[in-house]
Protein backbone atom coordinates (compact mmCIF):
# COMPACT_ATOMS: atom_id res chain seq x y z
CA UNK A 1 0.00 0.00 0.00
CA UNK A 2 1.41 3.54 -0.98
CA UNK A 3 1.04 5.30 2.52
CA UNK A 4 3.20 8.54 1.38
CA UNK A 5 0.98 11.54 2.50
CA UNK A 6 0.18 13.44 5.74
CA UNK A 7 -2.66 13.18 8.06
CA UNK A 8 -3.94 17.12 9.16
CA UNK A 9 -6.74 16.76 11.78
CA UNK A 10 -9.22 19.81 13.08
CA UNK A 11 -10.38 18.93 16.45
CA UNK A 12 -13.28 21.40 17.36
CA UNK A 13 -16.75 20.06 15.88
CA UNK A 14 -14.36 17.58 13.72
CA UNK A 15 -13.19 15.10 16.33
CA UNK A 16 -15.46 16.33 18.96
CA UNK A 17 -19.54 16.44 17.65
CA UNK A 18 -19.16 20.22 18.88
CA UNK A 19 -17.18 22.82 18.86
CA UNK A 20 -15.51 23.15 22.45
CA UNK A 21 -14.01 26.44 22.04
CA UNK A 22 -17.25 28.30 21.42
CA UNK A 23 -19.00 25.78 23.59
CA UNK A 24 -16.97 27.55 26.54
CA UNK A 25 -16.81 31.02 25.05
CA UNK A 26 -20.85 31.12 25.61
CA UNK A 27 -21.17 29.60 28.86
CA UNK A 28 -18.62 31.49 30.75
CA UNK A 29 -17.49 34.73 28.61
CA UNK A 30 -18.34 38.18 29.81
CA UNK A 31 -20.07 40.47 27.88
CA UNK A 32 -18.64 41.49 24.93
CA UNK A 33 -17.25 37.85 23.58
CA UNK A 34 -20.05 38.13 20.64
CA UNK A 35 -18.81 41.37 19.22
CA UNK A 36 -15.60 40.15 18.96
CA UNK A 37 -17.37 36.97 17.22
CA UNK A 38 -19.04 39.35 14.87
CA UNK A 39 -16.08 41.28 14.04
CA UNK A 40 -14.24 38.07 13.02
CA UNK A 41 -17.81 36.36 10.96
CA UNK A 42 -16.98 39.71 9.04
CA UNK A 43 -13.71 39.32 8.49
CA UNK A 44 -12.41 42.43 10.08
CA UNK A 45 -10.38 40.60 12.52
CA UNK A 46 -8.52 37.02 12.55
CA UNK A 47 -9.22 33.82 14.85
CA UNK A 48 -6.10 35.52 16.73
CA UNK A 49 -7.26 38.77 17.69
CA UNK A 50 -11.00 37.13 18.45
CA UNK A 51 -10.29 34.09 20.83
CA UNK A 52 -7.73 36.59 22.78
CA UNK A 53 -10.45 38.78 23.07
CA UNK A 54 -12.98 36.41 24.09
CA UNK A 55 -10.70 34.29 26.21
CA UNK A 56 -9.70 37.12 28.16
CA UNK A 57 -13.58 37.72 29.41
CA UNK A 58 -13.17 34.61 31.13
CA UNK A 59 -12.72 34.46 35.16
CA UNK A 60 -13.63 31.07 35.55
CA UNK A 61 -10.63 28.93 36.96
CA UNK A 62 -8.62 26.62 34.44
CA UNK A 63 -10.33 23.38 36.81
CA UNK A 64 -13.69 24.85 36.83
CA UNK A 65 -13.38 24.95 32.58
CA UNK A 66 -11.86 21.56 32.39
CA UNK A 67 -14.70 20.03 34.33
CA UNK A 68 -17.10 21.52 31.68
CA UNK A 69 -14.93 20.38 28.70
CA UNK A 70 -15.22 17.18 30.25
CA UNK A 71 -19.08 16.75 29.58
CA UNK A 72 -18.13 16.09 25.66
CA UNK A 73 -16.04 13.78 24.34
CA UNK A 74 -14.79 12.56 20.59
CA UNK A 75 -16.79 10.58 17.96
CA UNK A 76 -16.55 7.06 18.84
CA UNK A 77 -14.60 5.87 15.33
CA UNK A 78 -11.89 8.46 16.20
CA UNK A 79 -10.24 6.15 18.08
CA UNK A 80 -10.23 3.47 15.70
CA UNK A 81 -9.33 5.80 13.17
CA UNK A 82 -6.28 6.35 14.98
CA UNK A 83 -5.44 2.95 15.21
CA UNK A 84 -5.68 2.11 12.07
CA UNK A 85 -3.49 5.29 10.96
CA UNK A 86 -0.47 4.25 12.96
CA UNK A 87 -1.09 0.38 12.02
CA UNK A 88 -0.04 1.40 8.20
CA UNK A 89 2.44 4.20 9.72
CA UNK A 90 0.62 7.54 8.19
CA UNK A 91 2.21 10.59 9.58
CA UNK A 92 -0.41 12.67 10.92
CA UNK A 93 -1.36 15.64 13.90
CA UNK A 94 -4.23 17.44 15.27
CA UNK A 95 -3.80 21.03 14.13
CA UNK A 96 -6.39 23.01 15.96
CA UNK A 97 -7.23 26.85 16.47
CA UNK A 98 -8.29 25.67 19.76
CA UNK A 99 -6.54 25.24 23.09
CA UNK A 100 -4.67 22.36 23.90
CA UNK A 101 -5.40 22.09 27.43
CA UNK A 102 -9.30 21.16 26.25
CA UNK A 103 -7.87 18.85 23.70
CA UNK A 104 -5.92 17.07 25.81
CA UNK A 105 -7.84 16.50 28.85
CA UNK A 106 -10.56 15.36 26.20
CA UNK A 107 -8.77 12.73 24.69
CA UNK A 108 -7.32 11.38 28.02
CA UNK A 109 -10.94 10.94 29.04
CA UNK A 110 -11.71 9.24 26.28
CA UNK A 111 -8.00 6.84 26.63
CA UNK A 112 -6.49 8.19 23.43
CA UNK A 113 -2.90 9.43 23.70
CA UNK A 114 0.26 10.11 22.08
CA UNK A 115 -1.69 12.05 19.03
CA UNK A 116 0.75 15.06 18.02
CA UNK A 117 -1.11 18.09 18.70
CA UNK A 118 -0.45 21.59 17.38
CA UNK A 119 -2.79 24.15 18.99
CA UNK A 120 -2.81 27.16 21.53
CA UNK A 121 -2.07 27.35 24.74
CA UNK A 122 -3.95 28.75 27.94
CA UNK A 123 -2.88 29.78 31.17
CA UNK A 124 -5.04 31.52 34.05
CA UNK A 125 -3.40 34.55 36.00
CA UNK A 126 -4.50 37.12 38.17
CA UNK A 127 -8.29 35.82 37.81
CA UNK A 128 -8.79 36.00 33.70
CA UNK A 129 -7.31 33.55 31.40
CA UNK A 130 -4.45 34.52 28.90
CA UNK A 131 -3.91 33.01 25.22
CA UNK A 132 -0.48 32.31 23.95
CA UNK A 133 -0.30 31.71 20.44
CA UNK A 134 2.63 28.73 19.69
CA UNK A 135 1.79 28.10 15.84
CA UNK A 136 1.43 31.68 14.47
CA UNK A 137 3.21 33.28 11.01
CA UNK A 138 2.84 37.27 10.57
CA UNK A 139 1.44 37.26 7.24
CA UNK A 140 -1.60 35.18 8.62
CA UNK A 141 -4.44 35.93 11.46
CA UNK A 142 -5.60 32.82 12.37
CA UNK A 143 -4.68 31.65 15.72
CA UNK A 144 -2.73 28.55 14.68
CA UNK A 145 -1.44 29.06 10.93
CA UNK A 146 -2.44 25.38 10.18
CA UNK A 147 -0.72 25.53 6.38
CA UNK A 148 2.55 26.73 7.96
CA UNK A 149 2.24 24.29 10.82
CA UNK A 150 0.85 21.45 8.37
CA UNK A 151 3.87 21.41 6.04
CA UNK A 152 6.71 21.62 9.12
CA UNK A 153 4.90 18.48 10.67
CA UNK A 154 4.41 17.21 7.22
CA UNK A 155 7.86 17.71 5.56
CA UNK A 156 7.48 17.39 1.89
CA UNK A 157 4.49 15.27 1.96
CA UNK A 158 1.52 15.81 0.59
CA UNK A 159 -1.56 16.71 3.09
CA UNK A 160 -4.56 15.30 3.60
CA UNK A 161 -6.43 17.18 5.68
CA UNK A 162 -9.74 16.52 7.63
CA UNK A 163 -12.45 19.45 8.88
CA UNK A 164 -15.35 21.17 9.56
CA UNK A 165 -14.78 25.07 9.70
CA UNK A 166 -13.98 28.47 8.28
CA UNK A 167 -10.28 27.91 10.26
CA UNK A 168 -9.64 24.99 7.99
CA UNK A 169 -10.06 26.73 4.32
CA UNK A 170 -6.97 27.91 3.69
CA UNK A 171 -5.28 24.89 4.76
CA UNK A 172 -7.59 23.23 1.78
CA UNK A 173 -6.95 25.32 -0.61
CA UNK A 174 -3.22 23.96 -0.15
CA UNK A 175 -4.45 20.28 0.48
CA UNK A 176 -4.02 17.02 -2.18
CA UNK A 177 -7.47 16.14 -0.52
CA UNK A 178 -10.06 17.21 1.54
CA UNK A 179 -12.67 15.20 4.00
CA UNK A 180 -15.35 17.88 5.08
CA UNK A 181 -18.62 18.75 6.94
CA UNK A 182 -20.38 21.67 7.11
CA UNK A 183 -19.02 25.06 6.01
CA UNK A 184 -15.10 23.17 5.03
CA UNK A 185 -18.08 21.45 1.92
CA UNK A 186 -19.31 24.36 0.98
CA UNK A 187 -16.11 26.40 0.52
CA UNK A 188 -14.72 23.02 -1.05
CA UNK A 189 -17.95 22.70 -3.25
CA UNK A 190 -17.15 26.41 -4.12
CA UNK A 191 -13.72 26.88 -4.95
CA UNK A 192 -13.62 23.29 -6.77
CA UNK A 193 -11.53 21.34 -4.27
CA UNK A 194 -11.35 18.04 -4.89
CA UNK A 195 -12.93 16.22 -1.34
CA UNK A 196 -15.17 13.87 0.03
CA UNK A 197 -17.68 14.54 2.86
CA UNK A 198 -17.87 12.08 5.95
CA UNK A 199 -20.21 11.17 8.89
CA UNK A 200 -17.50 9.16 10.50
CA UNK A 201 -14.00 8.59 10.97
CA UNK A 202 -14.82 4.78 9.42
CA UNK A 203 -16.01 6.94 6.16
CA UNK A 204 -12.48 8.27 6.05
CA UNK A 205 -10.33 5.51 6.49
CA UNK A 206 -12.64 3.49 3.98
CA UNK A 207 -11.57 6.09 1.56
CA UNK A 208 -7.89 6.29 2.19
CA UNK A 209 -7.62 2.67 1.99
CA UNK A 210 -8.97 3.00 -1.38
CA UNK A 211 -6.47 5.67 -2.09
CA UNK A 212 -3.61 3.50 -0.72
CA UNK A 213 -4.07 1.16 -3.19
CA UNK A 214 -4.24 3.78 -6.22
CA UNK A 215 -0.45 4.81 -7.12
CA UNK A 216 -1.87 6.67 -9.15
CA UNK A 217 -3.55 9.02 -6.69
CA UNK A 218 -0.81 9.25 -4.44
CA UNK A 219 2.00 10.49 -7.33
CA UNK A 220 -1.12 12.73 -8.55
CA UNK A 221 -1.19 14.68 -4.85
CA UNK A 222 3.03 14.82 -4.88
CA UNK A 223 2.60 16.33 -8.25
CA UNK A 224 0.19 18.53 -6.76
CA UNK A 225 2.10 19.12 -4.22
CA UNK A 226 4.98 20.33 -6.14
CA UNK A 227 3.02 22.97 -8.36
CA UNK A 228 1.62 24.78 -4.97
CA UNK A 229 5.06 24.96 -3.62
Amino acid sequence: MNNKFFISIDFDGTVTPIDITNAIIKRFAMPGWERAERLWEDGTIGSRECLATQMSLIATPMEDLLTYARNYSVHDSFGPFLKFLRKSDIPHAIISDGFSVFIEQILSDAGIGGVPIYANRLTYEQGLLKTIFLHTNAKCSSATCKCETAERAGGTLPVVHIGDGESDFCLAEKAAYVFSKRKLTSHCRKNFIPHSTFDSFSHVEQKLRFFMAQTAVSEQWTKNRSKSA
